[in-house]
């Protein structure tokens, strides 16, 4: 093969740069940023780089692994899929569907093949059963969308080339490059918006490393973000700003009664922040031309997740600026959903077994999985498919996740690693390296900072079956009860991708509606894998090219367009596209959000110390931690403590603090900041007290989320509470 040089978007973050890859037979030898992208425009970090020893790390596994006696040995994938076959086909006849669950990981979100295969997976199975990552971090975010535009995936997002007045709650871009929101290159972006006479203003209980660039910082106690944003909206209000009526709102009555008399010294002690303060920010929201409210997983992980992130749009609404220029603004990706897929979603169609919590947008909430496993009766779940997923680390009341997965009937894993999670597994599928996977941002192309569209195809084969091929393997395990031929899978993909193709057919506000069937499905240019999916949605969407009848977007036109093809900013008055509700409005007073402020309302000032979670450009959530480039440095997972109350506890940089909450403890190494409010300790999440798993690891820690309960939940979602947790310290000798 000789040397080579390829194009790659990063499939670890969301902001999904463009890289350039150089390989020598089958090794990667050099990564470097891509400046020609045109949506990065050459931004690369520390995690980009270290993909090259992520694909040579001896630890990542290659072929299947299966349990025996208590020890796993490598295995064949024809004998790794019959195992996983037999045992999923016995549960489901011996109980029901919904005896199996599935859950999806993190990187389901960067990976368009695990992504798609997931629901072919799902559709077969047919268990209500479904869990993944998002309920432990954005479904608040997601739901107040649903209930406010009819659509969980119409997020909006800042629009940073045009605003002049951002204000930020609970969300550090500078590490994270966005979060429901795909913004590399974060700093050039702010240094360009202070330039032009703007100002960020940030809204956090520590000041993180884009609060340090802020124009201004508010340091706020943790999890009481709604009572900031309620004490704004009734300020705009007292000085007389009304909705615009292009936004067609109802609720609006029953929305202000709530905010008659509102006391802003109540939203003053719950906040910390002074009435001056508050008073100000709203003055500045209303003299700024294009002001723009954002917030992410600071208001998402609380108590409160949803009401505040649908009192951030509400301010953006009263302030006229959403579906705006230089405001909050819904963004396009090419791939073009079908609008039968887009029905009219009712909240809470059904129920968790045990505790009753409410499915949403599909999902069910994470936090019921240990006691649907552990409680007996009809619809117990006894097997898990775990797809990228390592939920014995990053779930809340960890200890209890693990002794659920524990005692399951069966367990299945696909991950690139032996982690927490997959050591209990009966079987484990190994994950392909980023490098032999194609690359296309489906989940989070309707989240850019600007419209584009790119595409990068995998630079290595895999020598066993990728993400896509194992979903449709298991899947037509589960309809036909074995193993298929190489035809067999082929046949079925060709029927998963005809039935796609069909439902363009049938929607009358498709570029394809009427076409012929067996035309449209032999003019797909791939000729297998989940790129016949993504070549039908892209040239069935706004800028394809209808299968002969524009010149619009292929996804070969986008194959040989290695930079990127930029299509243009983000377009404004997008709302009567986005809402397939009939009346086509938008309401203030939905029964779930009216509840929630009556909840609010009865909440008492919280005391004690509050613990925070935080991120760090060289971690990756609960993966990532044993790659050496990574780990250069002082140790990352330490407790971050107020100087000022350090003081007064006798801890010094590095001693040893007994961090305790009300549902587990561990031992932590303290370092003492300013930049973090009195009375609230930070910690990272991720990080594991098991340095056995991996040979490489080198920065083990502690695990945060031993310490969340599972009774401290945002309602409406079940999301757990992971910030705004109440713990005490004590120190070891």
């Amino acid at each position: 093969m000789g040397i080579s040089e390829h194009y790659r978007i990063c499939p670890i973050c969301e902001a999904g740069c463009g890289l350039k890859v150089r390989s020598e037979d089958r090794n990667v030898i050099a990564i470097e940023p891509n400046r020609d992208d045109v949506f990065s425009g050459g931004h690369m970090c520390a995690k980009g780089v270290s993909m090259i020893e992520l694909d040579a790390d001896l630890d990542r596994l290659r072929l299947p692994l299966i349990k025996e006696n208590g020890k796993f040995r490598e295995g064949s994938w024809p004998e790794a899929y019959d195992i996983i076959n037999r045992n999923l086909g016995r549960i489901r006849d011996a109980y029901s569907a919904n005896s199996i669950a599935i859950y999806a990981g993190n990187p389901t979100a960067h990976h368009v093949g695990l992504s798609m295969g997931l629901g072919v997976l799902a559709t077969s199975l047919g268990s209500s059963n479904f869990y993944s990552a998002g309920s432990v971090d954005q479904l608040p975010k997601q739901l107040a969308c649903e209930l406010m535009f009819g659509d969980g995936m119409a997020i909006p997002v800042p629009d940073i080339g045009r605003c002049d007045y951002l204000l930020m709650l609970g969300a550090n871009p500078v590490v994270s490059n966005g979060s429901l929101w795909m913004v590399p290159k974060f700093r050039d972006k702010l240094r360009a918006l202070q330039a032009r006479g703007g100002q960020l203003v940030t809204v956090d209980p520590r000041k993180s490393e884009t609060a340090r660039l802020a124009n201004s910082h508010y340091p706020i106690k943790p999890g009481t973000d709604a009572w900031l944003l309620l004490a704004i909206i009734h300020e705009l209000i007292d000085q007389g700003c009304e909705i615009p009526q292009r936004y067609n709102a109802k609720g609006v009555d029953q929305f202000v009664c709530y905010l008659d008399g509102f006391d802003l010294s109540l939203a003053e002690a719950h906040t910390g922040i002074s009435i001056q303060a508050i008073t100000q920010i709203a003055a500045e929201l209303l003299a700024a031309e294009n002001p723009v409210v954002y917030g992410r997983i600071g208001t998402t992980l609380q108590a409160f997740g949803t009401l505040t992130s649908y009192l951030v749009e509400v301010i953006n609404i009263f302030l006229g600026v959403l579906d705006e220029a230089g405001g909050a603004m819904f963004p396009e990706q090419p791939f073009g959903q079908p609008s039968a897929l887009k029905t009219d979603y009712e909240y809470n169609r059904f129920q968790s077994r045990v505790s009753h919590f409410p499915e949403v947008l599909g999902q069910m909430p994470s936090i019921a999985l240990p006691e649907e496993i552990m409680t007996p009766g009809e619809g117990q779940i006894r097997a898990l498919v775990c797809f990228a997923g390592n939920p014995v680390l990053s779930h809340p009341d960890s200890d209890k996740v693990k002794i659920a997965l524990e005692s399951l009937e069966f367990l299945v894993a696909i991950d690139l690693y032996d982690n927490e999670t997959s050591q209990l597994a009966d079987v484990i599928l190994p994950g392909t390296s980023p490098f032999e996977d194609s690359h296309y941002d489906k989940f989070l192309g309707s989240m850019g900072y600007r419209n584009s569209a790119r595409y990068s195809p995998a630079i290595f084969e895999t020598e066993g079956s990728n993400e896509w091929e194992m979903s449709l393997t298991l899947a037509f395990g589960l309809n036909h009860g074995r193993v298929p031929s190489k035809h067999e899978l082929d046949q079925f993909e060709d029927e998963i991708v005809a039935a796609y193709a069909a439902t363009y057919i049938a929607d009358k506000t498709s570029s394809l509606f009427e076409r012929d069937l067996q035309e449209i499905v032999g003019m797909i240019t791939p000729d297998s894998g989940v790129e016949r999916l993504l070549d039908l949605g892209v040239r069935a969407g706004r800028w394809g090219d209808g299968f002969g009848e524009t010149d619009g977007l292929t996804l070969q036109k986008m194959v040989d367009a290695p930079d990127g093809i930029d299509l243009g900013e983000l377009r404004a008055n997008r709302l009567s596209e986005i809402n397939p509700m009939a009346e086509k409005t938008i309401d203030l007073a939905p029964k779930v959000i009216i509840a929630d402020i009556e909840r609010l309302f009865a909440e008492e000032v919280k005391t004690g110390f509050q613990l925070i979670g935080r991120r760090n450009v060289q971690t990756n959530n609960s993966w990532l931690r044993n790659l050496p480039m990574l780990n250069k440095g002082k140790p990352l997972c330490v407790l971050e403590i107020n100087t000022a109350d350090a003081q007064a506890l006798k801890l010094n940089n590095g001693s040893l603090v007994r961090l305790a909450s009300e549902v587990a403890h561990v031992e932590v190494v303290v370092e003492l900041s300013d930049r973090i409010s009195k009375g609230v300790v930070s910690l990272p999440h991720g990080f594991s007290e098991n340095v056995d798993i991996l040979q490489g690891v080198t920065s083990p820690g502690v695990n945060y989320n031993r310490l969340a309960s599972g009774s401290a939940i945002d309602v409406p979602t079940a999301t757990p509470a992971l910030n705004g947790i109440t713990v005490t310290l004590t120190a070891i000798a």
